[in-house]
């Protein structure tokens, strides 16, 4: 109905003749157009802002040579510059509007640009027999020799407002060239990255330079994709009889995560982090006596096949930590490599509502606790080393920070590239809520986040408030009115997506609502503000602006690059989950720097690749290379099942702009 109505006011406009434009710069890759690392020195009016890298620019530069050397000299000498001008419309910030491509995203684009018709028709009378050089298509040389009107006609754009050269001196879009969001600001899109996955938990890389993305799933199985989206045949690894967990949705236990050595390229070792079934029906606690145990979370080392790097070896498992647990839920999960070298593991409270042994506050207990370990040391009663800064060495010497309920995703800031590596490793942390508050905490050494005395800022447990010290507060918090379960997220610091350098970006389980952190430089203060998905005419097929609603966890790739993981049903009997990778349809990093972003290392592979589930189709090729991607449908799930954030109608926006001036 919304959108009946804006068309109807689209009409008025028309009729009182004023002129509306949907317009958003789009290079033919269907991605937005970027600054090339050095000027172009041929299509050099795009130098700025535009679709073309160095090379692009020189492969053009080469066809132009080549028409040259076919054309005859007395042609050339009046249709070279034609010629220069069409061919770098490849490069301008307009291409895929110029080229037509968002008529038919999934089909062969058209091979000329759509022409201004005085333009054309000059084109036409002076230089149509050059046509032939620069098009192969039989349905053009046929508009061509039926006359001016028949090839004015084939080439032309069904939005004239992006024909060539007019729109060069339209303001409306020469306005929105520019390195800034201009649809619903801020909003963003996704690239389809996998789907028909079991509850997917973690996307992590290994760091070795191979381009690796280990995906897992709930009920223990890692895959391995690359950034193209291809896949391995076999899993990584695949540990289910060890697993202790459901089909129940919402079921907490599982495998969690997994966190690579930081010298995995050499020694083959990771970390495993899972819920098994335990021995012990109680245990006895200093405070409660006989507390009854429904499953312990386990970390363990692993190594991969020395014959095959692509494959863990089951058997090379050793068991490091074993935490018996009272309840389901609130396992805890997240395990990382500090830049420090040591091993950072998150554990839940135990679960049930309210923490109600005081786990978190107990420093006899691992639970409710961050644990530092250094896991190429030695202990003379333990499998791993003690970091001898740990805070808590006489009382518990594992503890880093205590106080958490039930953390769920950090990420850890590798450091802004634009500033010398500001803010290199910190490490931000979702701590989901019990009743009232959601909040992300900044881990810090010694750290006493305050739970189950305190919830976000708010006072949880009156007795215990007065009595704990020097608590550290949250860095953001959010009520329930938000949202009811947050996962913490990554700081964004890849090539791909040059705006949003420095975003944290984390969402919430319950709704599906992103959300993104970023420091304001001024005030030194953290600024929330949420994520939405941009429109349809920005996220064109096969970028996509659905996503199924539960957010299970965020990933990261070796470059930098940012991955969702969702599913439309959260349990481990159903196939509906998925990944994304987010896009900034409003500006991209330069291909040439992030080329390895798109490219599998798979020189040492050993083991067979599979396409990726989703739909895929060439990138369109017009005669200059193009950032691969990874096509895909458009999401057909019911509205039960998907997240489509409506923000604003750009095309709305644009007519109300004009209405005005």
């Amino acid at each position: 109905m919304l959108l009946e109505r804006i068309s109807m006011i689209a009409c008025l406009l028309l009729l009182l003749n004023v002129v509306c434009i949907s317009s958003h710069p789009q290079c033919l890759d269907f991605k937005p157009p970027f600054t090339p690392e050095a000027n172009l020195t041929f299509c050099a009016q795009y130098s700025k802002f535009g679709c073309c890298t160095t090379d692009q620019d020189t492969n053009i530069r080469r066809q132009y040579e080549r028409l040259r050397a076919q054309i005859p000299a007395s042609l050339w000498l009046s249709c070279g510059n034609y010629a220069k001008e069409l061919l770098c419309q490849r490069c301008s910030p307009y291409a895929a509007h110029i080229y037509d491509t968002e008529a038919r995203p999934l089909a062969q684009p058209r091979s000329f640009p759509g022409l201004c018709n005085s333009y054309c028709r000059s084109f036409y009378q002076n230089c149509s027999e050059i046509i032939k050089y620069m098009s192969a298509e039989k349905n053009l040389h046929a508009a061509v020799s039926k006359g001016v009107a028949s090839f004015c006609n084939y080439i032309a754009l069904p939005d004239v407002d992006y024909c060539y050269p007019e729109l060069l001196t339209k303001d409306i879009l020469n306005d929105r060239i520019s390195v800034q969001q201009v649809n619903s600001e801020g909003c963003l899109c996704l690239e389809k990255f996998a789907d028909k996955l079991r509850n997917p938990v973690f996307a992590r890389h290994s760091n070795d330079g191979t381009q690796r993305i280990f995906i897992g799933e709930q009920l223990g199985v890692i895959h391995i994709y690359y950034p193209n989206g291809t896949k391995k045949i076999e899993p990584f690894l695949d540990v289910q009889p060890k697993i202790y967990t459901t089909k129940s949705k919402g079921d907490e236990r599982g495998f969690f995560s997994i966190a690579f050595h930081p010298n995995f390229k050499n020694n083959g070792k990771f970390y495993a982090y899972y819920s098994t079934g335990s021995s012990v029906n109680t245990i006895e606690n200093n405070y409660h006596g006989q507390i009854e145990i429904d499953h312990k979370i386990r970390i363990s080392e692993f190594k991969v096949l020395s014959s095959n790097k692509d494959k863990a070896d089951p058997l090379s498992e050793k068991p490091l930590i074993e935490v018996e647990e009272p309840f389901w839920n609130h396992n805890g999960g997240e395990l990382l490599f500090g830049i420090d070298g040591y091993l950072y593991i998150f554990i839940g409270d135990g679960g049930n509502a309210g923490d109600p042994y005081g786990f978190s506050q107990d420093m006899s207990t691992k639970l409710g606790k961050v644990l530092r370990i250094d896991v190429d040391g030695s202990h003379p009663k333990k499998p791993y080393g003690i970091p001898p800064d740990n805070p808590f060495l006489n009382i518990h010497e594992e503890v880093y920070a205590y106080g958490v309920r039930n953390i769920w995703r950090c990420g850890m800031d590798r450091g802004d590239p634009n500033n010398a590596g500001e803010g290199r490793g910190r490490i931000f942390c979702g701590d989901v809520g019990q009743s009232k508050y959601e909040e992300i905490d900044v881990l810090k050494k010694g750290a006493n986040y305050g739970w189950n005395a305190f919830e976000g800022n708010s006072c949880f447990k009156h007795d215990l408030c007065t009595e704990i010290a020097n608590v550290e507060h949250p860095l953001f918090v959010y009520n329930h009115t938000v949202g009811k379960s947050i996962t913490g997220g990554h700081f964004y610091r890849g090539c791909s997506n040059p705006n949003l350098n420095g975003f944290y970006i984390y969402g919430d389980f319950m709704n599906g609502r992103l959300f993104r952190l970023l420091e304001n430089k001024q005030t030194g203060k953290w600024e929330n503000k949420e994520i939405n998905m941009c429109e349809s005419d920005m996220c064109v097929p096969p970028i996509v602006n659905t996503y199924p609603p539960n957010i299970i966890s965020f990933g990261e790739d070796e470059d930098g690059e940012i991955y969702m993981l969702t599913t439309s049903f959260p349990s481990t009997a159903h196939d509906g989950g998925a990944v994304y990778r987010f896009i900034d349809p409003a500006r991209r990093g330069n291909p040439a720097n992030c080329k390895s972003a798109r490219n599998p290392g798979t020189s040492y592979t050993s083991s067979p690749i599979i396409e990726s589930p989703s739909p895929s189709t060439k990138t369109p090729d017009l005669g200059i290379s193009h950032q691969n991607f990874i096509p895909v449908r458009p999401e057909t799930l019911s509205s039960s099942q998907s997240i489509h954030l409506w923000n604003g109608f750009p095309f709305f926006k644009v007519i109300i702009q004009l209405f005005r001036i």
